[in-house]
């Protein structure tokens, strides 16, 4: 009777559900076809630009997996606590979300680590793909695999390279200072003499030419709130050679060292020479007087400016140059002697799968259709609509860019340079 019993149970194992990697019971992927055939993935995301790839993959989902993909849109104001609600509540509510990486401590309960996912299927997903200076700082916590990144943010530094190229005026400043004049400078110090150097007035001669506008060394985006980032792209190297937001130990935050002060006297000499109001900049500000006024010569965005290369206005002159966009790393600081460099990496959007997910299987089938490296996953990273910048190996090193925007191997080739010194933003749990 027993051996009866026993096999009773196993037929209906076989036949009637599996227990996945997930922990979750699910039901069997059909045999050959569609493997989920039936099974509905919801997933919230960042309503807008970021939710379109969700949308115009729903079909091909659909085709290849059979999966019905439920998009749930959310502003990011209300992301936050509308995802930690339901994931608290464990209602399974969502299988998939979408969220900023800053947001881990907190989400970590609830979501499912991929570790067993990745080592059983050989890293389909291409975990190893993403860029050490993104899965890093984005997708591991607590040495586990939590997330899969989405969009690679972080910063570079710009600068007016077709006035770095003029001669006359490499001359003109390696006579005041000393030192030829850098392309692109290394340290905050060469940033200040550089920007005072280039700081003119209407009427005054840019690069052999008459100014028709203001023209200004530097500028950050500088309004309170979010402009602790563009201090934090001081503090950083500043605090080299071993950069601590807090001491390690202790957990005494180090914003009153002596390091850090250095780090905000460089951000109020520089103001001297950035645009009036540049205190209430946001984004748009400082976007729209670099590359479309183009009356500041060098400043740190988001990679924005790098994809757009090609859209710089020209110096504010008459008969100006052919405007070229410089791209490089963030300036560093000298410790004996030594160079210390830092490219910082913005807490960004991310995506895991929900541990109380009734189809954490199907959850993880969606996540490596979409973002595996393929085609179809640089197709996102390429489309500026989207909104995603590229994290992985396979996206900076893709001929297909290259081939179909000539000029961007730049960009490519000098964030992918930056991020070997990459450095996460500050981020703090709970």
């Amino acid at each position: 009777m027993r051996k009866v019993v026993v096999l009773i149970v196993m037929v209906m194992l076989i036949t009637g559900g599996f227990v996945f990697a997930g922990g979750q019971k699910e039901k069997a992927p059909a045999a050959g076809g569609k493997p989920f055939e039936g099974i509905t993935v919801s997933v919230i995301a960042h309503a807008g630009h970021h939710a379109a790839p969700w949308y115009d993959e729903k079909e091909n989902i659909k085709n290849e997996l059979g999966i019905t993909l439920n998009v749930i849109e959310s502003t990011p104001e209300e992301l936050y606590s509308k995802e930690l609600l339901e994931l608290t509540q464990k209602t399974g509510a969502y299988d998939i979300i979408q969220y900023n990486s800053a947001w881990v401590g907190d989400y970590e309960p609830y979501i499912l680590p991929l570790d067993d996912y990745i080592k059983k299927d050989n890293d389909a997903i291409g975990f190893s793909d993403i860029l050490p200076a993104f899965n890093k700082a984005q997708n591991i916590w607590g040495g586990k695999k939590m997330s899969i990144t989405l969009d690679g943010d972080t910063f570079l530094f710009y600068y007016r390279e077709d006035l770095f190229k003029n001669e006359a005026e490499k001359a003109a400043f390696k006579a005041k200072y000393g030192y030829a004049l850098p392309d692109p400078p290394d340290t905050w110090q060469q940033v200040v003499d550089i920007a005072k150097f280039f700081t003119r007035k209407k009427g005054e001669k840019l690069a052999g030419k008459t100014l028709t506008k203001n023209f200004y060394g530097y500028a950050d985006q500088a309004k309170r709130g979010r402009v602790y980032y563009w201090y934090l792209f001081r503090y950083v190297p500043f605090s080299a050679p071993n950069p601590q937001y807090f001491e390690p130990s202790t957990m005494k935050p180090l914003i009153n060292s002596k390091k850090a002060v250095a780090a905000l006297d460089n951000m109020k000499e520089l103001l001297k020479y950035s645009p009036p109001g540049v205190l209430s900049w946001e984004w748009d500000e400082l976007y729209n007087a670099a590359m479309k006024d183009g009356t500041v010569c060098m400043w740190i965005h988001w990679t924005d400016e790098g994809r757009g290369f090609n859209t710089l206005a020209p110096l504010p002159v008459e008969n100006p140059p052919k405007p070229i966009l410089g791209i490089a790393g963030c300036p560093g600081v000298k410790v004996n002697g030594k160079l210390y460099k830092y490219t910082i990496v913005d807490s960004a959007w991310v995506a895991s799968i929900v541990k109380a997910s009734k189809h954490p299987d199907a959850a993880y089938a969606v996540l490596k259709f979409m973002f595996a490296p393929s085609e179809r996953n640089l197709k996102f990273i390429m489309n500026p609509d989207y909104g995603w910048d590229p994290s992985r190996y396979s996206q900076f090193n893709s001929e297909e860019w290259r081939k179909d925007v000539p000029g961007i191997e730049a960009y490519l080739s000098k964030e992918l340079e930056a991020l070997k010194e990459g450095y996460p933003m500050l981020k703090i749990p709970g």
